[in-house]
Parts: structure tokens; sequence; C-alpha cells
């Protein structure tokens, strides 16, 4: 399972800002359903990766551990970018309820809402 989401900030190793236990780079991404997360890049991607990209991240779940991979594994470009943020956060607005119809409860009611459960982590 992959989603998107839009780089916000790079976090390299090397960086005259960042103290750095290792040689990975992160990323904050802002993602195609309002989460706000920051995950690992692949290394091969690593030098490749700047602020506003459209990613893709790997939430397949691990095998040998609890929760999913969390790391960019692709970066996409042009159109393909463009195309794919549009269609997730189409989908995404429908979703939260863009264009339901409103209706009017009396006065004195109460109505429980139900809590929105997360698609995914993150």
């Amino acid at each position: 399972m992959f989603h998107p989401g839009r780089v916000l900030e790079v976090f390299p190793s090397k960086h005259k800002e960042i103290n750095s236990g290792n040689a990975s780079t992160q990323v904050m991404l802002d993602m195609w359903d309002e989460n706000l997360i920051t995950v690992v890049v692949d290394p091969k991607l690593a030098a490749k990766i700047k602020k506003d990209d459209v990613v893709l991240v790997d939430y397949t779940p691990m095998q040998d551990k609890p929760g999913p991979t969390l790391s960019v594994t692709k970066i996409l470009k042009g159109a393909i970018a463009k195309n794919t943020w549009s269609t997730y956060k189409d989908h995404h607005k429908k979703k939260k309820g863009g264009g339901k119809n409103i209706v009017q409860i009396p006065q004195g009611i109460q109505i429980e809402q139900p809590a929105q459960a997360q698609a995914y982590v993150g």
C-alpha cells in the first residue's frame, strides 16, 4: 500500500544546521489526507528529493515488526505528480463531506457523532 505526500522540508544528514547520527535523509510531508508525518527517504533517492516534490510513501506492513514501513520509495514528476495529487485530494474532499446535504436539527436534540477512523498510520 502506498500513499502520496508533498514534501514540506528535507532533513539531509549532511547539512550545516543538522547534526546527524547516521547517513539517512528524512522528509516532512503533507499527506493527501491532511496528515503531517516525517519519514525516511530511500537512500537511492536522497540526493534527488526536493521541497514541493510529490512522493509515494510505502505503507506496507513489515513482517518482523508491527506497523508499516513508512519510507519514500518514489518521487513523482510532471503530469503524473499533478494528477496523482489532485485525484487523492479530490477523493479526500468528497470523503470529508464536500457536497453533503445539510439537515437542520431541532433545538435541544443532541446527536452523537461517530469518531472518524484513520485509514492508515500517520
